[in-house]
Order: C-alpha cells, then structure tokens, then sequence
C-alpha cells in the first residue's frame, strides 16, 4: 500500500513539474521558431534577388558578345574581300602590282598595316611595308603559321592568324592570309593582311560589363585575337581551361571564379560564335560590381534582421520571467496547501499549525498553537485542548523549548525549515529522535513531527556493521579510514604522537593449506583475541582483511610504548593456535611508523607501516621494524627501476652481445652466446648484473625472454650468408621462462618467424630450471630436442642435478662454472674436479665447455684435461654483432681483449 501511495505521489509531482515547466518553456520556442522562420524568408528572398542580379549580368554579357559577334563577322567578311581582291589583282598583272593600284584594291581603311605575297616555296614576292616583318620571320616564312596552315588545309579559306606585335611598337596586329591560285587550280602563292588588332573590337563600355569586365575574340586554338577591358583587367592567354571547353558550343554562358583566370576576380561569362569563321566572342561582366548592390542590400537586410531577432529575444526573455515568476507564485501557493492537507491527513505523525505573535517593532516574540492533533500536542507534552489557542512559551516540556522556537523564526524567515531534536521520555523509556517539518504559508506555519528513533538505530546498526569485521568483530578497513584523521587531530593539539602498527601473519597459508579455511578462520578469530590482550585498553585493534591486521595506538607519549607493545605482540604469538581440525603455529611481522615523525598525514603513515612489515619479512620474519627511510628510498628505487625495465620491454630498449666459445684445440669458433644489454636511454649501456634480478623477482622475465629469442633470431637470420652464417647462437632461458612457459613454442615460432634452421640455435638452462618438476622437464627438453636444436647445462656444478638427471635429460652440451675454472692452476682439486666432469660429460656423449676463461695457464691446463671447448675473457670478450672478428680463426691479436 505504502509503495503504490509513494508511485501515486510521484506521479501526480511529475505531472505537477510538467505542467509548470510547459508554459515557461512555450516562449523560447515560440521566439525560436518566429526566428527561424524569419531567416529562412529573408535567405530566401535574397537568393532570389542575387539570382535575378546575375540574370541581367548575363544578359548584359550575352547582348555585348551578340553585337560584338555581328559586327565581327562584318569585319572579317570584308577582311576575307580584301584578300581576294589582292589575290586576283596579283593575277591580272602578272605579279607586279603598283601601290596605287593597291589601294583602289583596299580602300582607304588605314586600319590595314601591311600587304605581302608569299611565294609557294617561302620567299618574300611581295610588300608594302617590310618593317611589317622581322629579319627573323622573312628568313623562316616556311614556318610561320599562316604558311603552314595554308599548306595543311587544302580549302581555299581565309585564315586568322595568332596577335603579333611590331618591332618598337606595343600595338598589337593580326595577320590574315588566303591562297593565291592559277589558273589551273594550283597554289601559286599567298596573300597575307596586317590589320591592327584593336580595330577588331570596339572601345570597352565600363557601366555595361563592370571594372574588371572585358570583351575578346578568340580563336578555337584558345589564344585571344582581340582583346578590350576595363582599367583593372589584363589579357588572358591562353585562355582559362573550364572557358576554353565551354567554347566549343556555338553560344552559351558560365560563371568563371578568379582562381581559373588567376587575377582573384570571379566573371559572368557569355560567348557567340562569329558566323562563317574560327573565332568566339566573349563577353564578360565583372562580378564584384555586378553584385555591389546587391551585397548593399543584403547587408542592409541582414542588419534589420539582426535588430529585429534582438528584440524578439528581448521580448522572449521578458516574456519568460514573468511566466516564470507567475508560475513559482502558483507553486508556493500549490506547496502551501500540500502543507496543509498533510499536516491534517497523516495518523502517525504529529502536526499543529502557529501563528506569530508580533511584539513592538514587528518582532516575533512568541508563536500561539491555532490547530493541532492529539499526537502532535503529547510531543508538547500536553493534550489537544489544553494546547490549542495557548502560546508556545507557556508550555512546558517535550518540543517546547527554546532550539524549537528559533526552528519556526527560521522557517518564518526564509519559507522552510527542518531539524532533528532528541526528545527526553523519562528514565523509564529511551529517548525519541524526532524529526520537524516546518513550511511557511499565507503568514502562518504548518509544522509536522515525527518519531525516526527506529530509523536512527536502523542507521546506526548499519554504520557499525559497515565499520566492523564480520569474522573477528574488529574495526574494518573503512573504520580505520574514518576515525584516524580524528585521532591525527586529538595528537596535534595534545602534543603527543599516534603509532600505527602493520601486523602480518606469518605461516598463515601453510594453515589454510594444511587445515582448510575453517581451521583458518578460527585462527584468525584466536589473533583477534590475542591482539586485543597484548595492547593497552585505549588502543585499536583492526583487521584490513586477510591474515593483515593493524594496532593504532592514540596519543603514545614515544616510540618506546610501541615497541613494547609489538614485543607484547611476538610475545603473544609464541603459543600456538588449537583449532577444531588440529593445533597450528603461526608468527608475525610488524611494522611501526609514528605521527608526526614518520608521516604527517593518515595514507603517508599508513604506507610507510606497510613498509616497515614488509622489511620485518625480508630481514627473517617473526620480529619488528620501524620504519626506516633507507628502506623506503630503496623500495622507491626498486620501483622506478621495475617501471623502466616494463617501459624498457615495451619500447624494445635492449641489444645483444656475442661472446664467442672457441674450439680447444683448433682455436675456430664453434658457438656464440648471446648475451642481453639495457641501452638505458639516461645510464648508457647496463649489463644483466643490473635488471635480470628485478626482472626475475616480477615476472618480467617471461617477456624479456621472449623480446631476447626474437632479437636472436632476427641476427641470425642476418648472418644467413656471412661469416658466421653457419655459427649457433645459444640462448640463455630463466627457470621461470623454462618453466611457467611453453618454451618449445616460442622457439618454433621464431624460427619459423624469420625462416632460419634450427641447428643455428642453441639453448642454454641452469640447473635450478630442471629441479621444479623433474617428469615436466624431461619432456620438454626432448620436445625442443625434437625440433633440432641442442640443449646446453649452463653455470655446472652450482646447482642440484645428478648424473642420472643429466642422463635422463639428453643434454648435448655442459658449461662449467667459471667459478672452477679460476682454481685451476691455483690447487690441484681444481684440476681433479675438472677431469672427473670432463670424464663424466664425455661418457654421456656430451661435449666440455669452460666457462671464464681469463689467462693462458688456464687454457692450457684445459687443453691438457682434453676440455672441448673454451670461453672467457681470455679468448674474447662480448661485442655487438657488427665488432664480432671477420674471421672464425682465433687470431694471436685477439687474446686477451681488455
């Protein structure tokens, strides 16, 4: 019922809030979509109008290009008359005509330069004016375009000749050219026509086409025969590509942008192909002056729109606080009569309505009880009619006190308020937690109270259940984290100091292991109790979790009150732990750190607990340790250095040494071992002595190990055919690499990786890798066996194998520690342990490598022992691939490398 009322209530707000943000919101979007529609007319109508700005600018382009087209075609008609006429004039005197009689030919147009016959072979018959033509020209008439063109078109038609310019004359002219033909048809040379070119085309109208407009003609070759523009156009030759496409059309029209002409000025281009000969007109209006009203308008429109969308928001706005503030005044109205059905409605809870009592000046100086319930009246500690109509500071008991008053002066003052009391029932009940409502409306308070004392305890369970262990009963994890700042604080102003101390269990698993969780569990119940018996009375015992516990001595005077409090706690644990499943031993670990010395604050001093227990561990267990900064700069060190070695890993910061192992006898080299380096990129070059260690402890070993095959493997397959293309390189493999992966895989997938044989490599293990699980290694070595690569025992007679062991794991090589090769020499058991190995290894079939080799006496000694092979300083030292010697013989020069 309660649920479906809560549902209901939550409905009916939800409808309440939707109905109040409606209105409010309604104006925004009104203004939003009276703006919106505004625009898209405004942008619309101006499209239009640049629309129909353009239409005329075409237009005007189109009409110039039509008339200019008309007249054009007039002009070279009557050019192409000229040429006839000259022609038969040439015919009918036999090749030597007069210049009077040329120019009843030609008329008086002074517009024509220059009259010239050109023979069929290319030479000069005849001209009017030879400054016409240059040195150059009459020496190759030949090539000149209208003589190849005449000879290439077997058409008796005029051709027009690209613009030319006279020598120390900027008027540019064209040339106009028509064969000369006898009477049998044949070409008996050519008659060709100067005509300035500006006489082509009329003077240029500015207020038609614009600044930077321009009217030409152009041949179908692309290039402009006549050219007239504006005061800021220039010629354009050759011609834009778009508009030289466009010109193939007999008449059209196109918007050409300035990028194409490569002046910045953008053009409303129209064309029309003059009738009967190769050239288009072209008119074009320029665009910026086009528009330049339009673009007036348009910014004048713009800011009109502006303006108006200004005071539409204006409008909007104003429109919207007053719908805001009428609608707040209705739901303070709606809240007040909520107030008022709720304080009536309820049965359970308590409500009665006060009225102000003004006193002189408008202050309240008391509140008087207008309405009330029998429930709300017992939390003044009366009744109902004893209550109503009296004032609030007549009544004595329950409520009626002076916080309650300065509740209802609060809530008087800012509309609401609300506040918990703790209400005194008697000696003979609990006290009750009431919580009071208070709501401001129409000059009266509604005021509604209620018992949550079930609900406080409810919490109150709740937070000690979530601040205590549910296994021990101690503080947890998060009470520590709650209450040690307050006890940091308490230290401070005392003067005195706080010690945390970080127990750990020590054979805690072994218990688990032996006994099972259970007999754990109850362990852990038995160090609880204990803790709690070895610490004074005012310190905290807390479990974190697991087999971690910590002691918080408050207010310790010195560190020597934690120290006998954690000799208390060994003490404690000297006894063993009975337990249903049998009787278990188990030590500790502790680690001090004190406030303010070691830490100055909680997650600091916490910390360096934890640090001081684990150098506790590392230095033998069952002890303490305070906190040492030594200890902690080290572990800070070892750290920085972990993070480098992973990056290092990542980045592939690591590159292989070879050392070599030659042949005792011979001196060839037989084998490489590779050896790794850090090129740290701030320490240089570091050798494993400085991360295999480290890299070893956190596991980073298994990729490093990895990273090392690959490295190897991608050199080997460099040497595929040099000098030490058929020298094996042996590999050095962790025990963890050997054993917590599969090791057999990563070979086979380097060598199939980068296409090498498997007799160029060779693995290299100590004797700690076979001691783990015997059975597992013996197959695994043969497994690697079977792929063809050979198996090599390194560091000999350091770790723990036997001769069966060796026998059962088919090892093709031995490498005695060099530790034994530096007795030889020096003692004669050196050379009595060497000669049993060598015995040994040679009758399980395996061969004899001495390792640090490091002077002549030794190699001789080994020589002698029959030892196969040798490696050490002596012969030669580790190098990068590329210092490895060009030769495999051991030169003199060689030994020994310092």
């Amino acid at each position: 019922m309660d649920g479906s009322k809560s549902i209901a209530l939550a409905s009916r707000a939800l409808r309440t809030t939707r109905a109040a943000a409606l209105p409010i919101f309604a104006w925004p979007f009104f203004g939003l979509v009276v703006a919106c529609t505004c625009w898209i007319y405004l942008i619309q109508v101006l499209d239009a109008e640049r629309l129909q700005f353009e239409r005329g600018a075409y237009d005007a382009a189109s009409r110039v290009a039509a008339s200019q087209a008309a007249q054009l075609s007039r002009d070279l008609t009557m050019i192409d008359q000229v040429l006839v006429l000259v022609g038969s004039h040439w015919q009918a005197v036999g090749g030597k005509p007069e210049q009077g009689a040329l120019d009843e030919v030609v008329g008086p147009d002074k517009a024509i330069l220059n009259i010239s016959v050109v023979s069929p072979a290319g030479e000069m018959l005849f001209t009017n004016s030879p400054s016409a033509w240059s040195q150059e020209e009459l020496a190759n008439l030949v090539r000149q375009p209208f003589f190849v063109e005449q000879n290439r078109n077997p058409a008796d038609t005029m051709y027009i000749g690209p613009p030319r310019r006279m020598a120390g004359q900027d008027r540019p002219f064209t040339r106009f050219s028509r064969k000369i033909l006898d009477a049998s048809g044949s070409l008996a040379g050519m008659v060709v026509v100067a005509l300035d070119s500006d006489a082509l085309i009329p003077a240029y109208d500015s207020s038609v086409l614009g600044r930077y407009g321009f009217v030409t003609s152009v041949g179908l070759d692309g290039m402009a025969r006549a050219f007239r523009a504006g005061g800021g156009a220039r010629q354009f030759a050759p011609f834009p590509p778009s508009l030289r496409f466009a010109l193939d059309t007999p008449q059209g029209e196109m918007h050409v942008s300035g990028r194409d002409f490569g002046d910045s000025v953008s053009r409303f281009v129209s064309w029309r192909r003059v009738d009967g000969f190769p050239v288009v007109m072209v008119a074009a209006a320029d665009q910026s002056d086009t528009l330049a009203a339009l673009n007036e308008r348009r910014s004048a429109s713009l800011r009109v729109a502006a303006g108006a969308n200004l005071v539409l928001a204006v409008f909007v706005i104003i429109a919207t606080m007053m719908s805001t503030r009428f609608h707040r005044e209705r739901r303070q109205l709606e809240l007040s009569q909520a107030a008022y059905r709720k304080a009536t409605e309820g049965g359970t809870e308590g409500f009665f309505i006060c009225q102000p009592v003004h006193g002189t000046g408008s202050v309240i100086k008391d509140y008087c009880v207008v309405d009330c319930n029998e429930r709300g009246a017992g939390f003044l500690g009366s009744s109902r009619q004893a209550v109503t109509g009296a004032h609030l500071g007549g009544l004595r008991g329950g409520l009626a006190t002076g916080p309650f008053k300065q509740l209802l002066d609060k809530a008087f003052r800012l509309g609401s308020a609300d506040d918990d009391f703790l209400l005194d029932a008697g000696s003979r009940q609990e006290a009750q937690q009431l919580r009071v409502g208070v709501v401001r409306s129409d000059g009266v308070l509604a005021i509604t109270v209620r018992d949550v004392t079930l609900e406080k305890s409810h919490l109150a369970d709740l937070e000690r259940r979530g601040n205590e262990d549910t296994l021990t009963g101690l503080p947890n994890r998060a009470w520590i984290r709650a209450h040690l700042p307050a006890m940091l604080e308490r230290a401070d102003k005392a003067g005195a100091k706080v010690a945390v101390l970080f127990v750990d269990l020590d054979g805690f698993k072994l218990v688990n292991d032996t006994f099972g969780h259970g007999a754990g569990d109850e362990v852990l119940q038995h160090v609880g109790r204990r803790l709690k018996v070895s610490v004074r009375p005012m310190d905290h015992v807390v479990r974190l979790g697991g087999d971690e516990f910590v002691v918080v001595l408050e207010l310790a005077g010195s560190q020597a009150e934690a120290e006998q409090v954690a000799e208390r706690i060994l003490h404690a644990f000297h006894a063993p732990f009975s337990t249903s499943k049998g009787t278990a031993s188990v030590g500790t670990s502790i680690g001090i750190s004190l406030y303010p010395v070691d830490a100055k604050d909680m997650e600091t001093l916490y910390q360096h607990a934890d640090l001081a227990m684990y150098q506790a561990k590392t230095s033998g267990k069952n002890r303490y340790h305070l906190f040492n900064p030594a200890f902690y700069e080290a572990m800070r060190l070892r750290t920085r250095r972990e993070k480098e070695l992973r990056a290092a890993i990542a980045e592939n910061q690591f590159v292989m040494h070879y050392q070599a192992r030659v042949d005792c006898k011979s001196g060839k080299v037989t084998s490489l071992e590779a050896l790794v380096r850090w090129n740290h990129p701030a320490e240089g070059l570091l050798g494993p002595d400085e991360f295999i260690g480290l890299a070893e402890e956190t596991g980073l070993i298994l990729n490093l190990g990895e990273l090392v095959i690959d490295l190897v493997c991608t050199q080997i397959a460099q040497w595929e055919h040099g000098v030490y293309g058929g020298v094996p390189v042996s590999i050095n493999v962790s025990s963890r690499q050997f054993n917590e992966r599969d090791i057999r895989e990563s070979i086979a997938s380097a060598l199939a990786r980068h296409a090498i044989d498997a007799s160029s490599v060779e693995i290299e293990l100590t004797e700690s890798s076979m001691v783990v699980d015997p059975v597992r290694t013996a197959d695994n070595l043969q497994a690697i066996h079977a792929l063809g690569v050979k198996l090599l025992v390194d560091d000999f007679g350091t770790g723990y194998s036997s001769l069966s062991m060796l026998h059962n794991m088919s090892f093709d090589v031995l490498k005695v520690d060099k530790s034994f090769t530096s007795r030889l020499g020096v003692d004669e058991n050196g050379e009595v342990f060497f000669r049993a190995i060598i015995t040994m290894a040679h009758s399980l079939g395996m061969r004899v490598v001495a390792e640090g080799v490091e002077t002549a006496e030794q190699a001789r000694i080994l020589e002698a022992l029959q030892c196969d092979e040798l490696q050490g300083f002596y012969l030669f030292r580790p190098v990068p691939a590329e210092q490895l010697p060009d030769s495999l013989e051991l030169q003199a020069n060689a030994v020994p490398a310092t």
